[in-house]
């Protein structure tokens, strides 16, 4: 975070990364992420975009934010430096299941640029606890079952508010 001397180690309770567990780094770097985000400030802008879509196939945004952040290389050395290395936390992350395709492509897209312009927008969709499904084939058949993308113990980008809407059918 510029400006700061905020390190990773800050979010682990400054013990040696090595007697933390994978999932207690990972959620360490999560927290990081998000207040390095936070450091750095919105457009607030006059106006704003809001960007709605029944999907979002988003991918895995850890790495995306510690590089837009231009924290990646910062954070790479820090758990290098004892021996840990990035791509084994940016595996533990799980594929977001919001989205199948080219309309859920198309919305994460757009954001990204809206981001990398610093234009002031969100993006608004529905956020799938269960994911869409995960195919697989038995006995050459095609069965579907839940993805189960959202885990406990992992914290994540996504928080249950009080905030909820009715929708009649």
């Amino acid at each position: 975070m510029e400006g700061t001397t905020m390190k990773l180690r800050d979010y682990t309770e400054n013990r040696k990364f090595t007697d933390c567990t994978r999932l207690e780094l990972f959620n360490a770097l999560l927290r990081y992420v998000a207040d390095a985000a936070k450091a750095r400030g919105y457009n607030e802008g006059r106006k704003k975009v809001y960007y709605i879509s029944a999907e979002f196939l988003i991918g895995k945004l850890l790495s995306n934010n510690l590089i837009n952040l231009g924290l990646y290389g910062e954070v790479r050395d820090e758990l290098a430096a004892e021996g840990i290395a990035l791509s084994e936390l940016e595996e533990f992350e799980l594929e977001p299941s919001l989205g199948n395709g080219g309309l859920g492509r198309l919305a994460a897209c757009f954001l990204d640029s809206l981001a990398t312009l610093g234009l002031p927008a969100d993006g608004l969709g529905l956020a799938y606890h269960c994911g869409l499904f995960r195919q697989s084939f038995v006995d050459r058949q095609q069965t579907e079952a839940p993805d189960h993308w959202l885990k406990w113990g992992q914290e994540s980008w996504m928080r249950r508010t009080d905030v909820h809407y009715d929708i009649s059918f």
